[in-house]
């Protein structure tokens, strides 16, 4: 997968992930907590992008277990990210509900899902290329 593919796909999922977050915005219990969802969305294409390239160099390490720990730790440490972030602001903004924590998830499953795609993308050619050695 080429870089251009990488980030015209990233723009898509995020273009899907700022409609969600803009409708998700005009419910009135979403209505303080509208930040979080911007902010995550930054949060995720940041991710993203580190993914990607971190991603595409295990995919064409001589180490043929790079990508798989390049994979893990990923989610590891997105799940980190995720904790982090909601106990953070918890703490700092202290909001009244919990509905925070909606728009922060929605955001966590769309950019996992996407993740996940562009990993199996970059999985292939690790694949491609032990067979291309042998």
């Amino acid at each position: 997968m080429t870089a251009k593919a990488f980030y015209l796909q990233l723009a898509i999922v995020t273009l899907i992930a700022a409609a969600t977050a803009f409708g998700i915005n005009t419910f009135p219990q979403f209505a303080d907590v509208q930040p979080i969802a911007w902010i995550s969305l930054g949060i995720f294409v940041l991710l993203s992008v580190v993914m990607y390239y971190a991603g595409r160099k295990a995919a064409f390490s001589d180490n043929k277990h790079d990508f798989t720990n390049v994979s893990l730790g990923v989610t590891i440490g997105k799940i980190f990210i995720a904790i982090l972030f909601i106990l953070g602001y918890n703490q700092l903004m202290q909001p009244d509900s919990r509905f925070f924590i909606i728009p922060f998830f929605l955001m966590y499953l769309i950019y996992t899902i996407f993740e996940t795609y562009i990993m199996m993308k970059l999985g292939r050619l690790n694949t491609q290329t032990d067979q291309k050695n042998n």
